[in-house]
């Protein structure tokens, strides 16, 4: 059978677990996982493998896979393919993916970006089938193979959460932000506005949920491990203790345009400058505190939401830390824009011009 019939899916990744994982899921529906090398692929080189038209294939967007080059670029060149595939790609981290960033893949490939299935092996599948028009998978058949294939897994974010709470991931966020956990913090002179206690967080929890400070750190992971949650700065994860972290929850943020967003961070008046840091310059670069104060501005977002919006340009290739060593965070740290490669809205290009 074939990829185009939706008897066997083509599968481009250079993470190994991730083929395990893919490869398990895809087989215990009755499909044949077949793999092709991201090199080969974008190189349009396939060494005599010739898929029929139309078939369908898996692209893992995780920055090892795209061998220098930006998402856009990568997908403009993958939807390009003279076998016309239908194209599925990946989201780069395991987290939950954004309406907003399901719109910006689908602009550019015409299908939706997919979540790793490490956030939820299930839903994964069940959103692939429902794209390519099979039926919804057998959860049994599925679980028993991954079971034993891959062993235990830990349990997805929205899971744990439903199990535990009785509530979704996002309901969890907003009934945490809503319980007047939320404020200004100190720390060493400096202010961390819209923050929370991890200690604070877990005694709210306790209480509200009936669960232990186990538990309830168990949920503050998996909000983190959502994309929810996540410390002022980026460097701790969700601890019982004296630190300080930000919540959003989704409806507004995702719901500005990645294009959008992009084009307020270029049209920020003085947002962009050369800078320098212990006697090295970093050209045309902007800070990441600052970035967050204009798409704060622009978009009438919270610091939270804003982290969320620098993050996703971040992890579809659209802005990178000028070193490549710290996520997209409220610090003094320095951030550059790839080559532009957006469409931003009507509207937008009028307020920007």
């Amino acid at each position: 059978m074939n990829g185009k019939s939706t008897g066997s899916i083509w599968l481009c990744t250079r993470d190994g677990a991730l083929r395990s994982l893919l490869r398990a899921a895809i087989t215990s529906q009755g499909l044949t996982p077949l793999d092709i090398k991201p090199e080969q692929l974008l190189a349009n080189a396939a060494a005599g493998i010739v898929p029929e038209i139309g078939s369908v294939m898996l692209f893992d967007l995780a920055r090892e896979n795209l061998d220098g080059e930006g998402v856009s670029d990568a997908l403009r060149r993958l939807a390009a393919l003279p076998w016309r595939p239908r194209l599925f790609a990946i989201a780069p981290t395991a987290r939950t993916i954004w309406r907003n960033e399901i719109d910006w893949c689908r602009r550019r490939t015409g299908l939706p970006l997919l979540p790793r299935p490490e956030t939820g092996v299930a839903a994964f599948l069940a959103r692939l089938f429902s794209e390519i028009g099979l039926a919804a998978p057998d959860p049994r058949r599925l679980d028993t193979h991954l079971r034993v294939l891959l062993g235990d897994r830990e349990e997805a974010a929205e899971s744990l959460a439903r199990h535990l709470t009785g509530d979704s991931i996002d309901a969890l966020a907003a009934s945490l932000i809503a319980g007047g956990n939320v404020g200004e913090r100190r720390y060493h002179l400096r202010k961390y506005p819209e923050c929370m206690i991890g200690s604070d967080a877990v005694d709210w929890l306790t209480r509200r949920h009936g669960c232990t400070r186990v538990e309830a750190v168990s949920l503050g992971l998996a909000l983190e491990r959502s994309g929810l949650l996540h410390h002022v700065v980026k460097q701790q994860a969700f601890r019982d203790g004296e630190f300080f972290y930000r919540l959003a929850v989704p409806g507004r943020f995702d719901a500005v345009a990645l294009d959008d967003a992009e084009l307020a961070l270029r049209t920020s008046t003085g947002l962009i400058a050369d800078r320098a840091w212990r006697g090295i310059g970093f050209p045309r670069c902007m800070v990441g505190s600052e970035a967050i104060d204009a798409l704060c501005a622009a978009f009438g977002l919270g610091r939270a939401e804003a982290t969320l919006l620098g993050q996703s340009l971040m992890d579809l290739g659209q802005l990178r830390h000028v070193a490549d060593e710290h996520p997209f965070a409220d610090d003094n740290l320095f951030y550059e824009l790839r080559s532009a490669s957006f469409s931003a809205s009507p509207q937008m290009r009028a307020a920007t011009a």
